[in-house]
């Protein structure tokens, strides 16, 4: 646009911007003095995209974060837009400033751009998917309001579209799909908000190098688990696996949000997602408050007795998942049936274990919170079990997306769920399971063969199925310190990803071939070594020395009180 005077009537001051669909200018309506974007769009030839779509989205939208379009000019070389002028400056030059933004302020950021996002993809006949979330479309006014720019890309979605055209977005911001995988959706903004909130919250480009997605957390541990899981959901490859509407996401930060600025469990405040230690029972169970999905690998009897000595060391409601569907092996080791006392029955249900009656009702969308509930056997007042008989036929029937909503009720209803799932890395249902999961779990034997084993997996995880390797926790199992790898060597081998041992037990061999559970009878050093394990996860306070010595005076103050009061009662009589 060459002309200082365009139009007769508007005066162009200066360039605001150039991207890839053209250049933006601030311009002045000499007439009435106020102050518009002139966006220029240049008539490409072999351009696959059409110049149109921007006016023709704006031009039907009314709505406080999106920018209002004025008037559409055009010539034989370009069109010409004219649009609000929002003085403000976008989210990428302020980050190139001040280098990441707080929490709070991103999560405030989220929330405003779920509402505009939600009018989008509500919007009729058919819903617009934006394609393009990223900082340098997202401005902010003064009065820290934010507003989306640069509908050059959008799109109507149409269900009867089975991919788009071509390759549209950027690079690093745009969802699998959008390379040309299937057709973009509501899911594909969701994956970009995600992907944009982790650039705000780190500083870390998508666009860097080593082009890996890794938790926020991995670069500043004071940013919440909560908001490290919610942009964990958002960036699934999967798009069933996201949140599945803008207002979930936003009902999801508003819930962070509020648990971090006034949510109080007794005198002590909550973070969502953080533990913390509240009190200690009068029973001398540790009360605390912790959300976490964890899967054990290949280690049934492990899971079982983690899970048991969560629930009984603590006041939270833990959920046993027995996923493993070669062999499902729970209710053996903790001493429960396979099948609920009272369950509902469906029509032509393929079994009536809790497992298959709430994965056949997720499969049909039906899936409540007191279906879920009826399902579960329960072994003590806080501890609960989900377990089934999995052959191959129902094995084949149930979809990964009913897993997935399985999962996502355990999460909503449960503190800790543990997951057990099987040894086979191809296994669909383990690797939804390893790939959900908070933390993975590979409890097992410290010897170099067993250890080369699982890091041979855990590579493959990486490369296949984006799951980062320190997400998995090393445990040596059945640990015998005089014939077993050294804990430093293992903590060594396992690259730092070495958490602690629980040691062999004789009576745990015989308890094998018993009704009673050793879950419920292990030995004190064995317990005292899964809540070990459990403190590495923040569910119970770690041990330190003054409080290992205070525990130490305490109990030998109770013996002494005991002695006296025993030769006290022997003098009396």
């Amino acid at each position: 646009m060459n002309a200082k005077l365009f139009e007769g009537n508007y005066r162009i001051l200066s360039t605001l911007g150039k991207g890839g669909m053209g250049t933006v200018y601030l311009a002045e309506n000499i007439r009435l003095g106020t102050l518009w974007a002139i966006k220029e769009i240049t008539r490409k030839s072999g351009s696959k995209t059409d110049m149109f779509v921007e006016p023709n989205i704006l031009k039907k939208l009314n709505h406080p974060a999106l920018p209002r379009i004025f008037d559409i000019l055009e010539d034989e070389e370009s069109i010409y837009l004219i649009v609000d002028y929002i003085d403000g400056e976008n989210l990428e030059e302020i980050l190139k400033r001040e280098g990441k933004f707080p929490e709070a302020k991103v999560i405030d950021w989220a929330k405003q751009l779920c509402d505009v996002l939600n009018y989008l993809h509500t919007f009729k006949p058919n819903p617009i998917i934006y394609r393009d979330i990223k900082p340098s479309n997202i401005m902010l006014t003064k009065d820290e309001k934010i507003k989306l720019i640069d509908f050059g890309i959008a799109r109507e979605y149409k269900e009867d579209a089975g991919s788009d055209t071509v390759y549209i977005g950027t690079r690093g911001y745009a969802a699998p799909e959008q390379y040309g995988l299937g057709q973009t959706s509501v899911a594909s903004d969701i994956y970009s908000l995600g992907i944009t909130m982790f650039h705000l919250l780190t500083g870390i480009s998508p666009m860097d190098p080593s082009f890996e997605l890794k938790p926020v957390r991995y670069f500043d541990k004071d940013l919440s688990v909560g908001i490290e899981r919610i942009i964990s959901k958002c960036t699934m490859y999967n798009p069933s696996e996201r949140y599945s509407k803008a207002m979930e996401l936003h009902t999801a930060l508003e819930q962070l949000e509020s648990s971090q600025r006034s949510s109080f469990l007794g005198n002590s405040e909550v973070r969502l997602g953080d533990a913390v230690t509240l009190s200690t029972a009068p029973e001398g169970r540790i009360i605390s408050f912790k959300k976490l999905i964890i899967t054990v690998f290949d280690n049934a009897e492990f899971a079982c007795e983690l899970a048991y000595t969560a629930a009984r060391c603590t006041n939270l409601n833990v959920l046993l998942l027995d996923l493993d569907t070669l062999n499902a092996t729970a209710d053996e080791y903790l001493n429960v049936p396979k099948y609920p006392k009272n369950i509902r029955s469906f029509e032509e249900p393929l079994d009536n274990t809790g497992l298959n009656i709430c994965m056949d009702a997720a499969d049909k969308k039906i899936l409540t919170r007191e279906l879920f509930l009826e399902s579960l056997i329960q072994k003590l007042k806080n501890f609960y079990i989900l377990t089934g008989n999995y052959n191959l036929s129902n094995f084949e029937y149930y979809s990964e997306a009913s897993l997935n909503t399985l999962i996502e009720k355990a999460y909503e209803l449960f503190d800790i769920t543990i997951i057990i799932t099987n040894g086979f890395i191809y296994d669909a249902f383990t690797l939804i399971a390893l790939r959900k999961s908070d933390y993975n779990i590979a409890a097992v034997k410290a010897d170099k063969i067993t250890v080369r084993k699982i890091n041979r997996y855990l590579v493959y995880l990486k490369e296949k199925q984006n799951i980062p390797p320190e997400k998995t926790k090393f445990v040596a199992y059945e640990y015998n310190g005089r014939t077993d790898l050294r804990k430093d060597i293992m903590n060594e081998l396992t690259e730092g990803n070495y958490i602690g041992w629980v040691s062999c037990s004789q009576k745990r061999q015989v308890y094998r071939n018993m009704r009673p559970t050793y879950a419920k009878n292990m030995d004190k050093k064995i317990r005292n070594e899964y809540i070990h394990i459990l403190s590495r996860f923040n569910i119970v306070p770690r041990r330190t020395l003054l409080g290992t010595i205070r525990d130490s005076l305490t109990l030998g103050m109770r013996k002494l009180r005991k002695a006296f009061a025993m030769r006290r009662k022997a003098e009396n009589a």
